[in-house]
């Protein structure tokens, strides 16, 4: 029977990093997880001098593992403290480390026994559950905690908010959920996302009848007042105050076409300030 793989430094080093498997801000979602030509450049230029570590500081939205399974697939080597150019790990399994495996998987394991696990003979986390695919073995998928009334309570009067504001909120009170989390509950808890005293762009453009451009137009004129806002999938970057939005069309009502302009919304706008 062969006796276990104990790693040297440098490759313990880098299986840390791939159970941690840290991101710079905001990982890549949708048409933007693909790898670009820039990007590669950037991992041909870094790679070889700093390894993972140095790459994630140059990418942001890439994460450890993706990185180093990205490095693996255009051939890039890391040289060592004396210069020299190491192989790749390739890691290998035996019989002992599949029993190790299958007795880990087969009681229905936490994270912290899948850790344990992968500690035990000496591979990283994501090789360890790969590997319990391929013996035929249920990975586990690891449920969040349930979400707690406080938690709902504020998620659901900050709402219209960036997902990543209301993930710092919940943060700063000791919860810890993802931004995912986040929009999955305010989905299923029915919740309104929009800003009863703020408006987008892109909300204020089908109200007038315009397009976004033009919302553009008339905040780089500076006719329209209108702040930077945190940019998420779900809104974009402008916040617009209701009340700037009425003393621009009151202001400059020759640019405002009365007819593409939802008539209901803009009474109800109008007689706010006739009732203040």
């Amino acid at each position: 029977m062969d006796a276990l793989v104990v790693p040297d430094r440098e490759v313990s080093g880098i299986r840390a990093l791939l159970d941690d498997n840290p991101v710079v801000g905001e990982g890549r979602k949708g048409a933007r997880r693909f790898w670009t030509g820039r990007e590669e450049k950037l991992l041909k230029t870094y790679y070889p001098q700093g390894g993972v570590s140095l790459c994630l500081q140059y990418l942001p939205g890439r994460s450890a593992s993706s990185i180093y399974n990205r490095v693996g697939q255009m051939g890039l080597r890391k040289a060592d403290a004396r210069g020299k150019f190491t192989e790749r790990q390739a890691w290998t399994s035996n019989e002992r480390i599949d029993a190790v495996i299958v007795r880990t998987f087969q009681g229905k394991p936490d994270k912290g026994a899948v850790q344990a696990c992968a500690s035990a003979v000496a591979r990283p986390r994501w090789w360890v559950s790969k590997r319990a695919v391929h013996l035929g073995l249920v990975s586990p998928r690891f449920k969040e905690a349930p979400w707690s009334e406080a938690e709902i309570a504020i998620i659901s009067e900050n709402a219209h908010k960036a997902t990543a504001s209301l993930r710092r909120m919940l943060a700063g009170k000791g919860y810890q959920r993802s931004e995912t989390a986040i929009i999955v509950k305010l989905k299923r808890l029915g919740t309104d996302r929009t800003d009863p005293d703020n408006f987008n762009g892109n909300q204020l453009a089908a109200v007038m009848g315009v397009d976004r451009k033009t919302i553009s137009g008339w905040i780089s004129k500076g006719w329209l007042k209108a702040k930077r806002r945190e940019q998420s999938a779900l809104d974009d970057f402008w916040k617009i105050s209701r009340r700037d939005i009425r003393s621009f069309i009151i202001h400059n009502i020759a640019v405002v076409d009365i007819r593409k302009v939802d008539k209901f919304w803009l009474v109800d706008l109008l007689a706010e300030r006739v009732a203040s």
